[in-house]
């Protein structure tokens, strides 16, 4: 006789692959995504060559299979499945990326045009870094809109990543040239040094995007156990917001939020106040990058408030938390004060002018409606996210509520859900999402661990779902312009 557990599990890939099946229907027929009129993602009009991602595709599921088999291994041998999983995943980004308009060249000029993200163009501009940092505050006003409601982080990289390039490689060769001509149909023309930096910085922004598989795992080993971390993992490097947008700067927010959340409670954990301090400093680092990561803030405190209130000694475990979030608190005050006393760096200056402008940009100029992306965007974020995930995160969570284990998993997983639901209320982002949102997407893989870790055939269940996954982001990579250069 068949086994429950098999059963739901096949009711499970059931409803995934018809979910998977209808939305790749809605897109073949133009249903609009989005909201006609104030924002929609615009239908792909360019062919596209999808076959290199169904290949990486094939490779990323066949590491999950081969991580997820019932079969005891070590650390290392973990530590080795999740390196596959990161390099299976850049593979796949880096194919999808390639799939429209010319190899290498598009994702370059996804970087470079100021159609596409403006913070590569800002970079051209900049003369003396440390001036420019000093005066950042008086200039935020003349930027373009990417840059004026975003601290100065992006721009510092491609700078720098420019003048990397430019030592590197100082005389580009013959096809470099011929790539940097090739950049004019997009309306820009960088030099052949800075057509490289482009490509360069496309390509590491995806790795980086990657790499964040690795914080969510040792996060989700503290709170599932290291074997249902690792099937977490395997989901999340089949979410096609992670896989689609390689070159957006919002893969390197990811992978600072997760980190940051990853050393938090490893702090907490143990008590220790140098991880406090350590994860205080990677916060402002992201904060540097990304005012959207104020929202981790808020993440943090609710989560520390449900582990208190759930906890047998509130006083002492307040009395924790507070020293927690004073060693924390501290990385982020060191990190900025010296910025200030090194080049002048006023970060309270900086934020205000960017959450004015970024509030003005998204209710006046924008001029999208409230109560209308208060119900899409959370439509989005499931697409994005996976359908196959999310249908998955919500199996398991039903399956397990119960287990009296999986206590502090449950609290991590409601502070997650209230910091959703108040951005989305708030209103502070209406529309992209998908690609905004990335770094509040991967706790869904994480709510999905403990119940595929209890499957009697979970290699072959979560190879499957990580498949309808990867096939979602190809559906998507075809159908969809994800990026404004064409």
């Amino acid at each position: 006789m068949t086994e429950p557990a098999d059963k739901s599990s096949r009711r499970l890939l059931v409803s995934a692959a018809l979910a998977t099946a209808a939305f790749g229907l809605a897109l073949a027929f133009r249903v609009p995504f989005g909201i006609p009129g104030e924002w929609v993602w615009r239908p792909n009009q360019l062919s596209a060559s999808l076959w290199p991602s169904v290949a990486a595709g094939l490779c990323l599921v066949a590491v999950v299979w081969l991580a997820c088999r019932p079969v005891q291994v070590g650390p290392r041998v973990r530590a080795v499945f999740l390196v596959l999983l990161v390099l299976a995943a850049f593979a796949l980004q880096c194919s999808l990326l390639n799939a429209i308009g010319l190899p290498w060249v598009t994702p370059g000029a996804i970087v470079a045009s100021p159609v596409a993200t403006t913070y590569y163009s800002v970079s051209l501009d900049i003369r003396d870094p440390a001036r420019w940092l000093a005066n950042y505050p008086e200039q935020m006003r003349t930027l373009p809109y990417h840059a004026r409601t975003h601290p100065p982080g992006f721009p510092l990289f491609f700078l720098a990543l420019r003048r990397a390039t430019a030592v590197l490689v100082p005389h580009p060769s013959g096809p470099m040239r011929g790539i940097a001509d090739a950049y004019r149909q997009f309306g820009i023309g960088p030099t052949p040094t800075d057509a490289a930096a482009a490509i360069a910085g496309a390509v590491l922004i995806g790795l980086l995007g990657a790499l964040s598989l690795l914080p969510a795992y040792l996060l989700g080993r503290h709170l599932i156990g290291a074997e249902a971390a690792l099937f977490s993992a395997c989901l999340m490097a089949s979410t096609p917001a992670l896989l689609l947008f390689g070159p957006s700067s919002d893969e390197i927010v990811l992978t600072l939020a997760v980190a940051t959340l990853a050393l938090s409670y490893s702090a907490w954990r143990s008590s220790s106040l140098p991880q406090a301090f350590a994860a205080g400093l990677v916060f402002a680092l992201g904060l540097f990058f990304s005012f959207g990561l104020l929202a981790l803030a808020g993440w943090l405190l609710v989560w520390a408030g449900l582990g208190i209130v759930r906890s047998d000694d509130h006083s002492v475990t307040t009395r924790r938390a507070l020293r927690m979030a004073a060693a924390g608190v501290a990385g982020l005050a060191i990190f900025y004060v010296a910025l200030y006393y090194a080049v002048g760096y006023r970060a309270v200056a900086v934020a205000r002018e960017a959450l004015l402008a970024h509030h003005g940009v998204t209710t006046g100029e924008a001029a999208r409606t409230y109560w209308k992306w208060i119900l899409m965007d959370p439509l989005e974020c499931a697409a994005f996210m996976g359908l196959p995930l999310l249908i998955t995160a919500f199996w398991s969570l039903r399956a397990a509520r119960a287990d009296p284990g999986l206590s502090r998993w449950r609290t991590f997983l409601l502070s997650w859900l209230v910091t959703f639901a108040v951005l989305d209320i708030s209103g502070t982002v209406r529309g992209e999402v998908g690609r905004i949102w990335l770094f509040l997407l991967w706790p869904a893989a994480l709510a999905a661990g403990p119940w595929l870790a209890a499957r009697p055939r979970r290699a072959e269940l979560i190879a499957l779902l990580a498949g309808l996954g990867v096939w979602q982001a190809i559906l998507m990579r075809g159908y969809l312009t994800l990026y404004d250069i064409f």
